[in-house]
């Protein structure tokens, strides 16, 4: 027997990994780690999908019972003064759609915070609600600050929105939702009027006298003709411009704006921060110039090839990057009578 002595008594043998069994062992476990890990991911994104949607259900909701006691959705922009541009009390304006539907949803507290009358370039942007951040108002896969305070511009600064609504699309003539169309850019076919009544493509009156600039009007659910669960009314929006000769991205906000500021009046057609024309699928990249301006801009999302929506009924839809132009403006007009049955 082959005996070991230590110190006067036997020394065991002590079992050991050889180096190839550990590395068989470190193999395996990263082997584990890599078909869990996406599992993981999948998982956590399927719960941010899931809240962003609640978080659309609560927006949606803010809408409804908006229009029930207004009798009307909430208007994309109002003035609070008596002319559409620019005047002593400044070019900025705080009543839209994002502000005005805060006390219908339980954030009474942050809208009796606003300043609603304050907005020249001194005071308006200094708002006591500025940096307040909504929790429904932010999806939570967005990446970035939820108050963003080191922007270039002064009224970038704020809690962000991620979400916009649907402000209609420039249809093709021959579709049956041709747009009224304002200072010759903006339509008014969707569940939000981007400005308001005005001249339709053609030059004849849609909705009110020739060439008239209406703002602060909301639209009432009957002339939702399209149906309340085939028309969108809010979705995701966090665009940044994409400059493809560089293969870069805008930093953040990008073309975001904080949820407090509904826009501005520099001329006579305003700048209505969160209210978006379709003209492009969800997610495209895009720059402002290119795309005609911050209104014409694509919703888009950080959910991989998906931007989620509320349709007018409540109900909370996804609409995958792929889906065809024309059926996406189809469900973001009011009255086309299109017969489109499904977002594919």
């Amino acid at each position: 027997m082959n005996r070991q002595f230590f110190h006067g008594g036997f020394r065991r043998r002590t079992a050991a990994f050889t180096l190839v069994e550990l590395l068989v062992v470190i193999a395996i476990i990263a082997t584990l780690i890599g078909l869990l890990l996406p599992a993981v991911q999948s998982a956590r994104e399927a719960a941010r999908r899931s809240a962003c949607t609640n978080n659309l259900k609560q927006i949606g909701i803010g809408c409804l019972v908006y229009e029930s006691a207004m009798r009307s959705l909430p208007p994309g922009i109002t003035r609070t003064t008596g002319t559409t541009v620019a005047t002593a009390n400044g070019p900025w304006r705080k009543q839209g759609v994002f502000t005005l539907i805060l006390p219908y949803f339980e954030e009474n507290s942050i809208y009796s915070m606003m300043k609603f009358d304050e907005l020249n370039a001194a005071t308006a942007l200094n708002d006591p609600a500025r940096n307040q951040v909504v929790t429904s108002y932010i999806c939570p896969s967005y990446p970035h600050p939820k108050v963003m305070t080191t922007a270039a511009n002064a009224y970038e600064n704020g809690a962000e929105v991620t979400y916009a609504g649907c402000g209609g699309a420039y249809m093709p003539p021959t579709e049956s939702a041709p747009p009224c169309l304002i200072g010759g850019s903006y339509p008014d076919n969707g569940v939000f009027y981007l400005v308001g009544p005005g001249t339709q493509a053609s030059g004849g009156a849609c909705g009110g006298p020739l060439g008239t600039v209406v703002t602060g009007t909301g639209r009432p659910l009957r002339q939702v003709k399209d149906g309340t669960s085939k028309t969108f009314m809010i979705g995701e929006f966090c665009h940044r411009d994409y400059y493809v000769q560089r293969n870069e991205w805008q930093a953040p906000p990008g073309n975001m704006r904080p949820w407090f500021l509904a826009g501005n009046y520099q001329s006579t057609v305003p700048d209505i921060y969160h209210v978006k024309e379709f003209e492009l699928t969800p997610n495209s990249k895009q720059t402002r110039s290119n795309a005609g301006g911050l209104n014409k801009l694509p919703m888009g999302s950080y959910h991989a090839d998906t931007t989620m929506f509320v349709m007018v009924d409540g109900s909370v839809r996804p609409v995958n990057d792929s889906i065809e132009l024309l059926v996406y403006q189809k469900f973001a007009t009011v009255n086309g009578s299109e017969a489109v049955n499904d977002l594919q």
